[in-house]
């Protein structure tokens, strides 16, 4: 390993995830409906005050444009007590050692590979990416990638056969048709006019003045490029044509499937439909897919490769610019898109784009130690409750709105932010491996913590990422100085369990904490004070002879004794100080104050950046290096032990695909030849965050 000169950095960083959990025994759960003498009820109270402008949405837009600061039942500006009971509950699974397997929603991630190296030649592989001849020129063919049609029948997805297998004997398993555009917009293929006049993903006009041509040649490490000026307009699209055959796999016209169309089948005509897919740099080229076998039979698609993708779709339709939502969605039932695929190791990839994304090897919660797989109850659930197929069991707080108080006024301007998190499918940032390097969900590895933001020492006021709605969000936050004033119940409380909550809430001295939107920004970032504790004395209440007109007693000067309870028992289980552990020191640095590290170290990285830091598989470095100023480390040297390792279920030989032969099993029913691979695992980040509630605190 050796030290990394370009930055590697974020707005957040990941604390550990203990690997002891401290589980509490079921049946000594407090009930809610005994009054016990020896436990604690009553009510905390606490101001947040912003120490940078603050928002939290409503969920609406003010105007069309602006979001809406949330108000209450009562139309009070305030914090609802979800977002604070959110924001206790996480401090409290780190603090107390809770387990975060319920808080994961497992499922294996998806990727698709595109960069330089070992991982993109075994992505490659995967999608049997091989040179073709197509009129005269070279086009990169994906010899096991089907096309077909997806539809939805009686609530379930399934793919139907198009009436060609495969279109040649020398592009495997492809069964569709590729056409270059850039020969449409020159002019080249006769047959092909009225493309022309069709939504492209180049502008038609010329670039190149001494041919008139809307490409220019290029020749860039030894390979010819064509460089056209993008349609930035462009959407993906689908539409149904006549083509007409030039030999086995060459398409010499198109024609538009219209109102009268009559006669084409007599003339040789076949009907297919054109699929022009997401723009893609230097991608020049449409797909013709012959149209379904109706006497086909049905492909099913499993309900979690469906789930896998609707996650990733949902995750992505609001995010990227220019996306069109209605060529990526789903059908809906009885409705029928052209559709790419490939079956592998039992599983269907499919999509809208021959480059399909594959599955993992593992699943998310394969990176949880043994301890944090069980199931039982522990701090966190005892406290915030719980449900399952088996048991539910109440929470014993209550988090109240915290309303407005003192009001410093809204910034003069919006803030116009993209705020995108980071994915899962970021491997540098959210794995680790056995000791500590790079690896993804194609190796054993470990989760690297839960996600927090970054301390900002101020906002970055004034940031705008222009005028796309779709990709960045527009709010106008309350000043700094501008304090909530909120209140926890909280009913048959041990004293330890007491202390978790006011810890869980207040942290230590000189800590602040996050919440709201624009946490990567700086926004959000708030002091939270103890203004009241008081505690109904119940005795008093019930065991006197008189009637108690104020049974609660004020304890709000016992708040640290209550704190050291808890750190005192939480010591005791683990065998040493708790405050020494390094999930918990690394929690603390990142909310101290005094430890906020320069804005530069905590900025997202550029794009050309993160190519870089994947390429040279450089981690995120950690919390005290981060505050220290240490310069990240490139594994780069260590790449060969970040291949795949072998699946027995799936792969054979050499890892690499193996041809379909008379005598080999074939993986379709017959029709798709069998295989086995290997993939370098790489990926870039995924705008579908499966991480569901994996803490972005």
């Amino acid at each position: 390993m050796e030290e990394y000169k370009g930055y590697v950095g974020a707005p957040y960083n990941f604390v550990g995830i203990s690997k002891k959990v401290n589980w509490k025994d079921k049946d000594q759960l407090q009930p809610h409906n005994v009054i016990d003498l020896d436990l604690k009820s009553g009510t905390i109270r606490y101001e947040i005050e912003a120490v940078t402008p603050v928002f939290v949405s409503e969920g609406k837009r003010e105007g069309g444009k602006a979001e809406a600061f949330y108000k209450n039942c009562y139309g009070h500006y305030a914090i609802p007590g979800s977002t604070v009971r959110g924001l206790v509950r996480s401090n409290v699974q780190i603090l107390s050692g809770s387990s975060v397997k319920d808080d994961i929603q497992d499922g294996r991630l998806m990727y698709r590979n595109v960069a330089n190296g070992k991982e993109r030649i075994a992505y490659n592989d995967i999608l049997g990416n091989k040179p073709k001849q197509v009129g005269g020129k070279s086009l990169s063919v994906l010899k096991h990638v089907k096309a077909g049609y997806i539809t939805r029948r009686d609530g379930k997805y399934m793919i139907l056969p198009s009436v060609i297998d495969r279109i040649s004997r020398d592009t495997g398993e492809m069964n569709y048709y590729i056409v270059s555009e850039r020969k449409i917009m020159e002019g080249r293929y006769k047959g092909f006019e009225e493309l022309r006049g069709m939504e492209l993903q180049h502008l038609d006009v010329p670039v190149d003045k001494k041919t008139g041509s809307p490409f220019i040649k290029e020749i860039r490490k030894g390979r010819v490029h064509y460089k056209g000026k993008p349609n930035t307009a462009y959407k993906p699209y689908n539409r149904e044509v006549y083509y007409l055959l030039k030999g086995e796999s060459q398409i010499e016209a198109i024609r538009l499937v219209k109102d009268k169309t009559e006669g084409y089948e007599e003339k040789g005509f076949k009907k297919g439909y054109l699929l022009s897919s997401g723009y893609m740099n230097e991608k020049k080229v449409i797909y013709v897919i012959p149209q379904k076998d109706e006497n086909g039979e049905p492909i099913p698609i499993p309900q979690e490769d469906i789930d896998s993708y609707q996650r990733d779709y949902e995750g992505k339709k609001n995010q990227i610019e220019n996306i069109d939502t209605d060529f990526y969605r789903l059908p809906q039932e009885g409705d029928t898109k052209p559709v790419f695929y490939i079956r592998l190791g039992g599983r269907m990839y499919f999509g809208f784009t021959p480059r399909l994304r594959l599955f993992y090897d593992k699943s998310i919660l394969d990176g949880l130690s043994g301890e944090q797989k069980k199931e039982g109850v522990d701090y966190a659930k005892s406290l915030f409750g719980y449900s399952n197929d088996r048991e539910s069991y109440k929470s014993r707080l209550s988090f109240m709105d915290a309303e407005l108080k003192r009001d410093k006024g809204k910034t003069d301007k919006d803030a116009f932010l993209i705020l995108s998190g980071p994915k899962p499918t970021s491997y540098l940032d959210y794995l680790k491996g056995a000791k500590g390097g790079a690896v993804s969900y194609n190796q054993d590895f470990e989760l690297r913590g839960i996600k927090q933001y970054w301390l900002r020492a101020e906002a970055e006021k004034g940031k705008n990422t222009g005028n796309n709605e779709n990709v960045a969000s527009r709010f106008q936050p309350y000043n700094e100085g501008t304090v909530f004033e909120g209140e926890i119940r909280f009913t048959n409380l041990t004293g330890e369990e007491l202390g978790l909550i006011l810890w869980g809430l207040l942290l230590e001295k000189g800590s602040n904490q996050n919440i709201g939107k624009g946490k990567a920004y700086g926004y959000g970032r708030v002091e939270v004070r103890l203004t009241g504790l008081e505690i109904l004395d119940q005795k008093a209440l019930y065991g006197g002879h008189t009637l108690c007109m104020n049974p609660y007693r004020d304890e709000t000067d016992k708040k640290d004794a209550y704190i050291s309870e808890i750190k005192e028992e939480l010591s005791r289980r683990l065998g040493r100080d708790i405050m020494g552990e390094p999930g918990i020191r690394d929690f603390f640095l990142m909310k101290d104050t005094a430890k906020i590290p320069n804005s530069d170290r905590t900025r997202y990285m550029e794009l050309g950046e993160y190519q870089s830091r994947v390429r040279d598989l450089v981690c995120l470095p950690g919390v005290e290096d981060v505050i220290e100023g240490k310069p990240a480390v490139s594994q780069k040297s260590n790449k060969g032990s970040f291949e795949r390792k072998q699946n027995p279920n799936t792969s054979g030989g050499n890892g690499k695909f193996q041809g379909g032969g008379k005598n080999q099993r074939r993986e379709n029913g017959g029709k798709a030849g069998g295989r086995s691979y290997s993939s370098g695992g790489s990926a870039g980040t995924s705008l579908g965050d499966l991480m569901k509630g994996f803490k972005q605190i």
